[in-house]
């Protein structure tokens, strides 16, 4: 793989992820990913039925899913973040 963009990393922040209606979203975070971008996949919800598509199924492994564990969750998650990279955080919430 030719790396275009090797140390490029972007987030892809989805209310809903993966949806037959995001095949276009699933096309280009490849094609990033093909050209070396590290591209984190980040849904607000989920949800609990099947999936058919197995591409689909694969996008749903590699999503993280922000709400999965309700305010409780994202609030730890959030602690998590500060603590561990406190500069980075306060930049991003002052954003």
């Amino acid at each position: 793989m030719v790396s275009s963009f090797p140390n490029l990393h972007v987030a892809y922040l989805v209310n809903l992820y993966p949806q037959v209606s995001h095949t276009f979203i699933r096309r280009e975070i490849l094609a990033l990913e093909a050209q070396g971008v590290m591209v984190d996949r980040m849904s607000i919800r989920g949800w609990d039925d099947p999936i058919v598509d197995a591409e689909d199924h694969a996008e749903r492994e590699r999503t993280r899913y922000l709400l999965k564990d309700g305010v409780r969750g994202l609030l730890r998650d959030a602690f998590g973040a500060a603590a561990t990279n406190p500069g980075g955080f306060f930049k991003a919430l002052k954003a």
